[in-house]
């Protein structure tokens, strides 16, 4: 079974933001499929969300992939933020489509290099975890899976 790995780096001003909590509850909701089995066979994925603000800005713009290789078989992928979204109700949706350009260049890098990748089993992953990033009332400490 693959893994996926979420991380976040942000300014400490944006703690508990529209943004951050999106990516929690993905987060959350990604660890719980993995931990009931639900992730596909093959390689594993890592995806860092780098939130912009006023005193934490990423080097670059979209999105950066790359590190995979037969002894580490992740392929990581940076998501640049933009500061516009931190605050923003489309925060979720934001999310939504990070995963959905993942899904694709990931599915893109392994058929051109002949690795087995199960995205339509990726996909109902991601689109389970996208319709629970997009509910933001209930996120509390407690949500969070003990890993």
């Amino acid at each position: 079974m693959s893994s996926i790995f979420i991380n976040i780096t942000k300014s400490g001003a944006l703690e508990k933001s529209p943004i951050d909590k999106a990516v929690t509850r993905v987060a959350v909701a990604l660890a719980r499929q993995r931990l009931q089995g639900a992730l596909p066979a093959g390689p594993s994925l890592e995806i860092t969300f780098l939130l912009a603000c006023a005193d934490l800005q990423p080097d670059f713009e979209g999105m950066r992939m790359g590190g995979y290789t037969a002894d580490d078989p992740v392929l990581r992928f940076h998501a640049a933020v933009p500061a516009q979204l931190a605050h923003s109700t489309l925060a979720p949706r934001y999310v939504a489509a990070v995963l959905d350009d993942v899904l694709g260049n990931a599915h893109d890098y392994f058929a051109e290099r002949q690795i087995q990748f199960d995205s339509p089993a990726w996909r109902r992953v991601f689109d389970a975890a996208a319709v629970h990033g997009e509910d933001l009332s209930d996120l509390t400490e407690a949500a969070l899976p003990a890993v």
